[in-house]
């Protein structure tokens, strides 16, 4: 997988979430910009909503309420993969995507991260869809 200034549309289509996402959180520079692209890109050509990555800050979000810095107790884990598995039922690109964030999250840092992803993929689709003169899927 190649990651850069060059990458284009049909390249991000292609990328497998574990593998982007395990670019965004290794030791090279960030990426984070074109990895949150490839996921906006992903989920636009398999016309899911918009609305489904809102719903999923939500429920990355109350997986974090209240939790004290360390490591996510077992119950807490057991809860997001419940609201997780009633959020991707219908959606295989934002499944994959999803359990492939799911897989990087031990404490409540790696929650936040999550959140601060999918806010960042949130404001690529709408500024994206902005540039490129369409309003997002709803």
């Amino acid at each position: 997988m190649k990651i850069g200034a060059e990458t284009t549309r049909e390249q991000r289509l292609t990328w497998q979430p574990d593998e982007a996402l395990a670019l965004v959180l290794g030791p090279s520079p960030d990426e984070s910009a074109t990895v949150a692209l490839a996921m906006v890109d992903q989920l636009a050509a398999a016309a899911v909503p918009i609305d489904a990555v809102e719903l999923s800050i939500v429920v990355w979000s109350r997986a974090l309420d209240g939790l004290s810095p360390g490591g996510v107790p077992p119950d807490r884990l057991a809860r997001l993969d419940q609201d997780l598995l009633a959020l991707i039922g219908t959606a295989p690109v934002l499944a994959r995507w999803s359990l492939a964030l799911r897989s990087t999250v031990a404490t409540a840092n790696h929650l936040d991260w999550v959140i601060r992803f999918l806010m960042q993929v949130h404001q690529t689709w709408t500024l994206t869809t902005v540039l490129r003169g369409a309003r997002p899927v709803e």
